[in-house]
């Protein structure tokens, strides 16, 4: 008989369940304190009761506003926004007269300003045909977002000429002049419902969720994901964060770079057909990388297995599957590393993590069987044992360069900056002649120089902790 669940388990499933905000049983005792402020007049249990009924919306409304992480500041990545006003929306300009872009988690609003001042700053797009839409499920932030007032700390970013140009300086900081808040417009919105109305076909040219499905279970990122599809004008854009990858949790897009940016085109029937976005300078990134010239050869597959690989590395999965099926007995354990490397990408994680303990048992392919599990347990929100296979992956291959850097990125999220400093060090200094059979069964759609960039941006947020 299962036991019952304790009220803090409740409430977690709750909050996951109205806001989308996945808090692993380890993380409940962020959560405790809130409950216990929340429930004081009407006890925990009729507080709970509360929440699952109809007339909660206010108090969801403050929930999301004390759960939500709102820390953001203008021109934050500034690579993608680049690639953004420089290329994507140019493209689309002859085609359409309004350009319209949605920035979902949008918090205080420094991300929808920013695409509003740096399409005004190239001058490629006519200010007039542009519309940037934010959203959030927080409404205190949203409120902030309209008055466009900001700390010099949020403008941290922006060149002092940018700042005389386009805000004007008070007694509160720095209010973001009208002419330039007149293109932007913000709603309060929940990225778990639906309204069919709001994610209509053709909606949006570019949908900017950077940093958000990081909080979100793998089963609701992909409703997400699917919904923003849906929302798009066929070959339109969308924007994640740098460290978030589309890998298992979508095959609609394909991974495309511009300079240092990572983003992804939603694939339509002529996707072969449609011309890249126009070639225009992107500023260069401040980051040194290590020389990426003369990787190592790649590893003759055995057994065949070639064609295997080229469709895996196209994304042409279907394809993989039917030239993996027709291999010989001969083929495996690698022929099995495979499969299951297909089943992570079609986000079928029980069966990559089956396949990846029957490679362990048999004692072959040991570090790509432990990064593998590492990706599956990753997906089911269980960070520590994660970890902990991909401490396991680079102690069995100390070469295994994305073992080091998964290893090094889970770290500094749990707040164990030493780990995260040495892994992430060994990562970087790796990277440049890592297999590039690794790189194809584990990039994530990344290829060498996204992942050096990954790695150095994780390294570069440790070495700012003291």
């Amino acid at each position: 008989m299962t036991p019952p669940m304790t009220p803090l388990a409740r409430f977690s499933a709750l909050v996951e369940q109205r806001l989308g905000l996945h808090f692993e049983k380890g993380q409940w005792r962020e959560l405790e304190p809130l409950l216990t402020e929340r429930s004081a007049r009407s006890g925990v249990e009729g507080y709970l009761a509360l929440l699952d009924t109809p007339g909660a919306q206010a108090e969801w409304k403050t929930l999301a506003e004390r759960l939500t992480v709102n820390e953001t500041y203008f021109l934050r990545h500034p690579a993608q926004l680049e690639a953004l006003v420089s290329q994507v929306l140019p493209s689309f300009s002859r085609q359409t007269p309004h350009l319209r872009v949605l920035c979902a988690g949008c918090s205080t609003g420094e991300e929808p300003y920013s695409v509003a001042l740096m399409s005004r700053e190239r001058g490629l797009v006519d200010p007039a045909r542009l519309r940037v839409l934010g959203i959030d499920v927080n409404p205190r932030v949203l409120l902030h977002a309209r008055r466009a007032c900001y700390s010099p700390w949020s403008l941290r970013s922006v060149p002092e000429p940018s700042r005389e140009r386009w805000f004007q300086r008070s007694k509160e900081g720095f209010t973001l002049k009208e002419h330039l808040r007149e293109q932007v417009t913000f709603e309060e919105r929940n990225l778990l419902q639906d309204a069919p109305s709001f994610w209509a076909p053709g909606s949006f040219h570019a949908i900017l969720c950077r940093n958000v499905i990081i909080y979100f279970p793998p089963e609701v990122t992909r409703k997400i994901i699917a919904r923003m599809a849906r929302a798009l004008v066929p070959g339109g854009y969308l924007f994640l964060g740098p460290s978030e990858t589309m890998r298992g949790l979508s095959d609609e897009f394909e991974l495309l770079r511009s300079g240092d940016a990572f983003y992804y085109r939603l694939k339509t029937p002529g996707a072969a057909a449609l011309p890249p976005p126009i070639g225009l300078p992107v500023t260069p990134s401040q980051v040194t990388l290590p020389s990426l010239s003369a990787p190592p050869p790649p590893p003759v597959p055995v057994d065949g297995l070639e064609e295997v690989l080229m469709a895996l590395e196209a994304e042409r999965y279907e394809e993989a599957w039917t030239r993996l099926d027709a291999l010989p007995e001969g083929s495996r354990p690698q022929g099995e590393l495979l499969r299951a490397v297909l089943h992570l990408n079609a986000g079928r994680f029980a069966e990559a993590e089956r396949a990846g303990r029957q490679l362990l048992a048999v004692g072959s392919t040991e570090a790509s069987a432990h990064f593998l599990l590492g990706v599956c347990l990753e997906q089911s929100g269980d960070d520590a044992g994660a970890r902990s296979r991909y401490a396991a992956a680079a102690r069995v291959d100390p070469t295994f360069a994305l073992g080091h850097l998964r290893q090094g990125t889970l770290a500094r999220r749990a707040g164990d900056v030493a780990e995260a400093r040495v892994a992430l060090r060994m990562a970087v200094s790796l990277l440049p002649h890592e297999k590039p059979l690794m790189l194809t069964l584990f990039g994530g759609g990344f290829g060498r120089h996204g992942l050096m960039q990954l790695g150095l941006r994780e390294l570069q947020a440790c070495m700012e902790v003291r």
